[in-house]
């Protein structure tokens, strides 16, 4: 560390997850078929002296049937065909794609993972689990999820030229706080460990940090060999003692005020600290400033509809309600809590409260 820094029913509910899963895979798969062959069409044929007459055309029969889709790997009859892969891959982001694509190991795996699964789920067809009652109800919750946020997203949808340019700058005027930058000092040490409790390693090593000093604060003084030569901060002393740009809460107490009042270019008396001396140099500042507006903008675009969005999803639902009178049963509903009370806890239950 820097020390410039501060330092039965459980097989039913199995079954039931693996078919929620299953049917939610199904969504995403459908989103990703029709993707385009990455197959690389066949070479032509060399040509001859004297061409062949091109046979003619034969047109498909009514009754051939259409070709096998391509595997990628297969398990006695399970198949992971090339479409349902391609499917996946194209719901990652591009760089999570390279790295499968320099996993090899990870993307076999993945395959294997993927036979075994649907091979539990042939099994769990054959046997007719998905018609168990409790099956079947959270086939239809994890259905009903799906087609309602998929509907509430599509009537909640920003409209397309939202946000407004005016929109981006209001936007970004209020967030200019949260977008502030503290000023960063670029600085070198050459530390010198004397713990505090020892007074005479505090009261030698002062000695010598004092002597260095008068080194470093000669003209054409060269600090970074004189840190190579004797700073015992193994994390920076082989880049000539250098820290790189950092704010002042990164500092520790002792060096904030010392920095804050430094010049470029200037060479501190040395600073002690819990761990020891150190000797400063600083090399640049950079200023306090404000995140460009052209560097965020994208960011509060996509904030900003996603707010606009949430909220007319809200209002849609809301509108929902006041279309017509909620009545609510409270003997009714008393009843069922009791009785729900009352009730032994289900291990494992599919069902949840939303």
């Amino acid at each position: 560390m820097n020390p410039a820094a501060i330092p039965g029913r459980r097989l039913r509910v199995t079954a039931a997850v693996l078919l929620i899963a299953a049917l939610a895979g199904a969504v995403a798969l459908m989103r990703g078929k029709g993707a385009p062959s990455s197959e690389a069409a066949p070479a032509p044929a060399p040509a001859t002296a004297m061409a062949a007459p091109a046979p003619a055309a034969v047109k498909p029969s009514a009754n051939t049937p259409e070709p096998r889709p391509t595997a990628v790997a297969t398990l006695g009859a399970v198949r992971v065909e090339r479409d349902e892969l391609l499917g996946q891959l194209q719901t990652l982001p591009p760089q999570a794609r390279q790295q499968l694509q320099d996993n090899r190991a990870g993307m076999e795996q993945w395959l294997r993972a993927r036979l075994a699964e649907k091979a539990l789920i042939e099994q769990a067809r054959a046997q007719g689990w998905q018609d168990q009652p409790e099956i079947r109800r959270a086939v239809q919750a994890a259905q009903e999820r799906i087609v309602v946020q998929s509907y509430l997203e599509s009537v909640s949808r920003a409209p397309d030229g939202y946000p407004t340019d005016a929109d981006l700058q209001a936007a970004y005027e209020r967030a200019k706080p949260q977008l502030a930058v503290p000023a960063q000092y670029h600085v070198s040490q050459i530390f010198l460990p004397a713990p505090l409790g020892d007074a005479d390693a505090v009261a030698a090593t002062r000695k010598q940090a004092q002597e260095l000093t008068k080194r470093a604060q000669a003209p054409k003084a060269d600090f970074a060999a004189l840190a190579q030569a004797h700073s015992r901060d193994e994390t920076s002393r082989g880049q000539g003692g250098d820290i790189g740009f950092v704010p002042l809460a990164q500092l520790t107490p002792e060096m904030r005020p010392v920095i804050e009042q430094m010049k470029a270019g200037e060479v501190s008396a040395p600073v002690q600290s819990a761990a020891g001396f150190h000797i400063l140099k600083l090399t640049a500042l950079r200023p306090a400033s404000v995140t460009p507006f052209e560097q965020v903008s994208p960011q509060l675009r996509t904030a900003l509809r996603s707010q606009r969005q949430e909220l007319a999803a809200r209002a849609y639902m809301e509108g929902l309600l006041n279309a017509g009178t909620v009545s609510i049963d409270g003997a009714a509903l008393n009843a069922a809590l009791e009785q729900a009370m009352a009730a032994k806890p289900v291990q494992g239950s599919v069902a949840r409260v939303p």
